[in-house]
């Protein structure tokens, strides 16, 4: 019997389970099976393509480091970029979010693709933004996603009319199945989008039910993402890709390689290795976007060196710098 006076004590509220952490993430097994692939492609380049690694270094000592800070400025600008249409997505859902916190996030979401395959980096974005806003993680994930389906839209188109400009309106028989690929999966999102709009639910019945709101709420930040501003979104997709490709002709330019290439095959290389990024088995396209890079500096005349020392200096900005900033960022954020 408790004393009159006494109420029974409250139970303890069971503490909510902690999501797993981006360290404990980094040293997932797959993660590092990913890191495994990634040496050992790593060896069998550098032991089976000739290059001049001490011409390189020659080249990447006499770089014109003022041009090569604004292919930096272009870079970052580019992200400054990539959080305004998000905002502007946001919106399109009902949700309003500042564009500080917006920049904040992307940085850190690229810096967490840096070192996770499979494009994780997508779904910690969506945790930061439950975690930092009230926009629900679902609702937020959603937008990542009809983004992405924007990028590579306008990503492909570009790509094909910078070929066919490179190539004189006749796309060379080597580039032709990644092309057709490219469109195929682009013509499969637009179909699984207009399906989507469509389907009045039917895909989420066949979900448990505890997952059924989250997929309601995920398809509701994927179309709603849409509705509206299709000019401005598109438009701010362009100038991403404009931004990435004059990081690229600043990068080169600021190299004493003296290498002749137009406009066109400035963004159709730029492009290549932006597209490269998003094959999921490697962390930010590592080593496949340098080869890449290298490849098609081969196909348009240049040497494998040449290319390498373009790569190199590209990377540093677009991969490493990502990865010093953002840990930073991480660490400092972790610390708060």
């Amino acid at each position: 019997m408790l004393p009159m006076n006494m109420e029974p004590a409250a139970a303890p509220v069971p503490a909510a389970p902690r999501p797993e952490s981006l360290r404990n993430r980094i040293l997932d097994p797959r993660t590092l099976i990913s890191f495994g692939i990634l040496a050992l492609v790593l060896w069998v380049v550098l032991t089976h393509v000739r290059l001049d690694y001490r011409q390189s270094l020659t080249a990447i000592r006499q770089t014109n480091l003022l041009l090569y800070a604004a292919a930096f400025l272009a870079f970052y600008l580019s992200m400054a970029v990539r959080a305004v249409r998000w905002q502007l997505l946001l919106r399109n859902t009902g949700e309003e979010s500042r564009l500080p916190g917006l920049f904040h996030i992307i940085i850190m979401a690229f810096f967490a693709n840096c070192l996770l395959p499979a494009k994780m980096g997508d779904f910690y974005r969506a945790y930061l933004v439950r975690q930092r806003t009230p926009i629900s993680g679902s609702k937020a994930l959603g937008t990542i996603v009809s983004e992405r389906v924007i990028d590579f839209l306008v990503l492909m188109t570009l790509l094909i009319i910078s070929g066919l400009i490179s190539f004189h309106a006749v796309i060379p028989s080597r580039f032709i199945p990644a092309v057709v690929a490219g469109v195929v999966i682009a013509l499969a999102l637009v179909v699984g989008l207009v399906g989507l709009r469509f389907s009045q639910g039917w895909f989420s019945r066949w979900l448990p039910h505890r997952y059924r709101d989250r997929a309601r709420t995920f398809k509701r930040g994927l179309l709603d993402a849409f509705q509206g501003r299709s000019l401005e979104l598109v438009s701010l997709s362009v100038l991403v890709w404009g931004l990435e490709s004059s990081r690229l002709y600043l990068v080169v330019q600021a190299l004493p390689l003296h290498l002749t290439l137009n406009p066109a095959q400035i963004v159709f290389i730029a492009l290549v290795a932006s597209l490269l990024t998003t094959i999921p088995a490697l962390p930010g396209g590592l080593v496949l976007v340098e080869g890449g890079i290298v490849a098609v500096f081969l196909f348009f005349g240049f040497t494998a060196s040449q290319g390498f020392t373009v790569a190199i200096l590209d990377r540093i900005i677009s991969y490493w710098s990502l990865v010093a900033i953002g840990l930073v960022t991480f660490l400092m954020t972790r610390h708060h």
